[in-house]
C-alpha cells in the first residue's frame, strides 16, 4: 500500500499530514537536490523517530511534522532529541495554533527552523487538489554541531561495522555497538558525520523513502562530486 493509500483510507487528518509531507520532500530536494529522503527514521537511542529525514552525502537534515489533528505535546522532546543527533532540524505545521505552539517553542530552541503550511480553505483547512497548498519559511534554522555518541546511536550494528571498516578501526571478533561507538567517538566529528550518512543513504530496510544509494556510484557522490 502506497503512503497515498494509507492516507485515503486513515481519512481527513491522514490526507492533512500527506499534504504536508509532499510539500516538505519538495522543499527538501529543491534545498538539497543530492539527497536522499527518507520517512520515519529512528533517533534519539531509538526513543524518537524523525517523520523526514534528508541526507546528503556529508549532512543531515531531520524534520518534525504535526498535521493538523495532531498533538504538540511532545514537540520541544522530539526536535530537542533530534538536535542531538543531527545538524539541522525543523518543524512543519499547519498555519493555525500548531504554528502558534512552533512559535512559542523557538523560544527555546531558536536554532530549530519553523515551515508554515500556506493555502488553506476559509475553514482552515487543506486544499487537496494540489494547486493551493505550499509551505512557507517562517524562520531559517541555525545548525549545531551534533552529540557524537547520539549520532552513532542512529546506526544499526552492521552499519557501524562499515564505519569501523572503513576507518580502520581495530574490532573485536564479535563487536558489540557500544564498543565500536566507544572506539569511534573520539575521531573527527566532521569525519564520522560523513561516515553515518554514508550507512544511511544505503540503508535499504525503511519504510517509505529514495531507492537506497551504495557507496561508489555517481549518485553517491552527488553533484558536486564529493
Amino acid at each position: 500500500m502506497t503512503a497515498e493509500q494509507a492516507a485515503t483510507r486513515r481519512g481527513y487528518a491522514a490526507r492533512g499530514e500527506l499534504a504536508l509531507r509532499n510539500s516538505l520532500e519538495a522543499f527538501a530536494r529543491k534545498r538539497w537536490p543530492d539527497a536522499r529522503i527518507c520517512h520515519e527514521m529512528v533517533m534519539g537511542e531509538r526513543k524518537v523517530r524523525a517523520d523526514v529525514v534528508a541526507v546528503d552525502p556529508a549532512y543531515i537534515a531531520a524534520f518534525e511534522v504535526k498535521g493538523e489533528y495532531d498533538d504538540t505535546t511532545r514537540l520541544l522532546h522530539q526536535v530537542g532529541m533530534y538536535q542531538l543527533c543531527v545538524p539541522e532540524v525543523w518543524m512543519v505545521v499547519p498555519v493555525g495554533r500548531h504554528a502558534e505552539d512552533a512559535r512559542i517553542l523557538r523560544h527555546l530552541l531558536p536554532s530549530v527552523g519553523l515551515l508554515v503550511g500556506a493555502g488553506t480553505s476559509q475553514r482552515n483547512h487543506y486544499e487537496f487538489d494540489g494547486k493551493d497548498f505550499d509551505l512557507l519559511v517562517e524562520a531559517e534554522p541555525d545548525p549545531r554541531p551534533v552529540h557524537v555518541e547520539m549520532m552513532l546511536e542512529m546506526l544499526w550494528r552492521d552499519e557501524l561495522v562499515g564505519v569501523c571498516t572503513r576507518l580502520r578501526v581495530a574490532l573485536s571478533k564479535k563487536p558489540t555497538r557500544p564498543e565500536m561507538i566507544k572506539k569511534l567517538i573520539d575521531l573527527p566529528a566532521t569525519e564520522l558525520q560523513r561516515e553515518v550518512c554514508t550507512e544511511l543513504r544505503g540503508r535499504d530496510a525503511l519504510w517509505r523513502a529514495d531507492p537506497a544509494i551504495a557507496p561508489g556510484t555517481p549518485e553517491f557522490l552527488g553533484s558536486d562530486g564529493t
